[in-house]
């Protein structure tokens, strides 16, 4: 089986690797991204999406604005309806639960998994990160049921391979503040550890344009 594994980088824009990402037989995604608009350079197709511990959070305060025109996660649930939205924390999943129900005429359809691994924090040790980042994770949980995993969107530096500047994350208007600014991740020794599995054949790590 094959597996796309998506990051949120923006080394995503302008890549054109949205027909490569959509040609794998599965294909994972971070934190309920934004994908509407960006199906060019992202791709159309989610089967499954791994939650960090503040996206569930969002998707609560979201799901009760009265402005419903602010609640950007309604339509983002609605491009990756029927996929497997997987989280870390037993309370973390009950609230996504809840909050999802506030969607219910939507007929939004998931199933959810609870991930129990500690794999990840095992990981983080090896590569001296105190808080390994939702993405060395996801990688991670690609490994028990893929047999070739191709990893997009995983660039945490603000230039790209060209020295050209990027944006934190491929959508705009997120709030999220970039990750490399929190001493708890290293996201450059995240990034060496994946350029060592890329060098040896384990996982093909993307950072530059898709063949068209």
């Amino acid at each position: 089986k094959t597996c796309a594994v998506v990051g949120n980088g923006g080394i995503l824009l302008d890549s054109h690797c949205g027909a490569e990402i959509d040609s794998k037989d599965y294909i994972i995604r971070m934190d309920l991204p934004a994908i509407r608009g960006f199906e060019r350079d992202v791709g159309r197709k989610t089967n499954m999406t791994i939650l960090n511990v503040s996206t569930p959070k969002r998707v609560a305060i979201s799901s009760h604005l009265k402005d419903r025109t602010r609640d950007v996660y309604e339509s983002r649930l609605r491009d990756i309806n029927g996929s497997v939205l997987v989280a870390g924390d037993s309370l973390e999943m009950n609230n996504l639960k809840k909050a999802i129900q506030k969607y219910e005429k939507y007929k939004i359809p998931f199933s959810f998994v609870l991930l129990t691994s500690h794999g990840s924090f095992k990981l983080g040790k090896l590569i001296r990160s105190s808080a390994p980042s939702t993405g060395l994770g996801t990688v991670l949980t690609a490994t028990a049921f893929c047999d070739q995993i191709y990893m997009y969107g995983f660039f945490p530096f603000k230039k790209d391979t060209h020295r050209r500047p990027i944006p934190y994350h491929y959508y705009p208007g997120d709030s999220i503040e970039p990750i490399f600014l929190d001493p708890r991740h290293r996201m450059d020794k995240e990034f060496n550890f994946f350029k060592s599995l890329h060098d040896r054949g384990v996982v093909k790590l993307q950072v530059d344009k898709c063949e068209s």
